[in-house]
């Protein structure tokens, strides 16, 4: 199994397993009872409540019971509706918090009453620890613990998810779990470039007096760029298999390969659509390096060649055509190498203009941040407190935290000194050798299998080699992986429910090697 399931944690024995001595404690007569109990419950609002409220309770009841039968909708309905769900708070719980609550009691209820509570750890999930414990060694330095608590349940979250998936649900709930993913991308991108064309939005996210740029639910256009950023890369990946597939096996089930690239290829070019009408250049970034490794990773020699040639036309006409680039476009990317120069005192001390508003604005944040790690270098400031310590450090005229100082690094390096930023790379660079292995065994193992052989989908949207599609996965996820490095250099995606769309990702693809492990498909 490799790291997959490298120690198992049973949980099903002693008190959480079916209580002996209690025959009928799940039997007829408890389950009669609640039925009564319940359709005279359902009768009284029935009877008693507004129409409204009254089918909301129908409907709430229904899809309780419909959850309890089948829990692992549950985290489908997650990944389909994040963006979504993210954006309904109540305080600092939002939607989302409650739909991932839901759906471990639902994985606990299932596994109690099966008898088969257990937990299989690995590598990914180890580092999700090893980090979670940097977070609580700088915990005692927060001067905000409500900051400081939410920082630390946002990873804890995350750790969950990743634990979770590969229990609750099997290979076939997974690739449903995959499109739910990608779906979710696809409604929230259709929501980005609707308000791009009909200029839905504040009057600050005006572009060219004709256009808005796209926020989606996000309401800021660089976490709906992030979010979209890290669905692009699966989509794409997937598309490239499909077609693969379509052109390799032109008289074995054309039409259901047909169907999945139709599927892929319509989803990578809705994202990608709202990705560009989000107008921000750490996701065209983040999009290009993620894209970039997945069409290195997936694609055929003539994906290949063709990247390339495009490539090297624009490196070649690019100065020749310049001129004739729109000046918005060139503007927006003209700046970015202020970012990645070493005089961020200059540039901050230059005159404010709407043109530089923005590049100074973040280095300034910058600025904030490498002070706060000079405050504590080796533990932070504590988890979650930048815009509580923010005040103490800030440049004149920046009085606005924001939240984040709008990057990654510098913001672990600022909360949870240097103990977590080598806590916090030793994490990433971990789950990416961990792609590449389990990538690789998949790829050495589907090398020896007869190629043609179809796993039939229920939806038939991609009915290719299990292991090809598993190895499509992983490459897009690996993708996600680069967008999320790339992107982080400018911004924090780890909000609005962000960081549980990655953590579905890395969960699902555990899932899948576990899956593929357990089959034998994987050495």
């Amino acid at each position: 199994m490799g790291w997959v399931g490298a120690a198992r944690l049973n949980l099903s024995g002693g008190f959480l397993g079916r209580p002996d001595g209690l025959p009928h404690a799940t039997g007829r007569p408890v389950r009669t009872a609640a039925g009564v109990i319940g359709f005279a419950g359902l009768a009284w609002l029935l009877a008693n409540l507004p129409l409204f409220w009254s089918a909301a309770a129908v409907a709430a009841g229904g899809g309780g019971l419909l959850l309890l039968r089948f829990p692992h909708l549950a985290w489908l309905g997650l990944a389909l509706a994040l963006p979504f769900a993210s954006a309904v708070k109540r305080g600092p719980v939002s939607l989302a918090d409650v739909m991932l609550g839901a759906a471990v009691l639902l994985w606990f209820v299932d596994g109690a009453r099966k008898g088969r509570l257990r937990l299989n750890t690995g590598l990914l999930p180890s580092l999700f620890g090893v980090y979670l414990l940097a977070l609580l060694l700088s915990f005692p330095k927060a001067i905000d613990l409500q900051e400081a608590v939410e920082g630390v349940i946002k990873w804890l979250q995350m750790l969950v998810t990743v634990l979770l998936i590969q229990e609750a649900l099997t290979s076939r709930q997974v690739r449903w779990l995959v499109w739910g993913l990608l779906a979710g991308g696809v409604l929230q991108a259709m929501l980005g470039i609707y308000q791009f064309v009909f200029r839905i939005g504040p009057p600050n996210f005006l572009l060219l007096d004709r256009f808005m740029r796209a926020a989606g639910t996000f309401g800021q256009p660089n976490p709906f760029a992030g979010y979209l950023g890290l669905t692009l890369p699966v989509a794409v990946s997937l598309f490239l298999v499909s077609f693969g597939s379509m052109v390799g096996r032109p008289s074995t089930g054309l039409r259901q390969v047909l169907a999945g690239t139709v599927f892929y290829g319509g989803a990578a070019a809705v994202i990608g659509a709202g990705l560009g009408a989000s107008w921000s250049r750490g996701g065209w970034l983040g999009a290009a390096a993620g894209v970039g490794v997945v069409v290195f990773l997936q694609g055929g020699p003539l994906v290949k060649g063709a990247a390339l040639a495009g490539a090297g036309a624009v490196m070649l006409l690019g100065p020749l055509t310049y001129r004739y680039i729109p000046s918005s476009l060139t503007d927006r990317l003209s700046d970015l190498p202020a970012y990645l120069g070493t005089g961020m005192w200059e540039v901050v001390q230059q005159p404010v203009t709407d043109g530089n508003f923005s590049v100074i604005e973040r280095l300034a944040h910058w600025i904030a941040a490498l002070r706060m790690w000079e405050m504590s270098p080796w533990l932070g400031v504590g988890p979650g407190n930048y815009a509580a310590v923010y005040p103490q450090v800030r440049l004149d005229r920046w009085e606005d935290p924001l939240g984040h100082a709008h990057n990654t690094y510098l913001n672990v390096l600022a909360e949870n000194g240097l103990i977590g930023i080598i806590a916090y790379l030793a994490l990433w660079t971990g789950v990416v050798v961990w792609l590449i292995c389990m990538r690789r065994r998949v790829i050495l193992r589907s090398r020896k299998q007869v190629d043609g052989q179809f796993r039939s989908l229920s939806l038939g949207v991609a009915p290719m080699p299990s292991l090809a599609w598993t190895a499509a996965v992983l490459s897009g996820v690996m993708g996600v992986i680069v967008h999320l490095s790339v992107h982080h250099l400018f911004d924090n995606l780890f909000v609005q429910g962000i960081y549980l769309h990655v953590a579905l990702w890395l969960g699902s693809a555990v899932a899948l090697m576990r899956s593929e492990a357990a089959d034998g498909a994987v050495a």
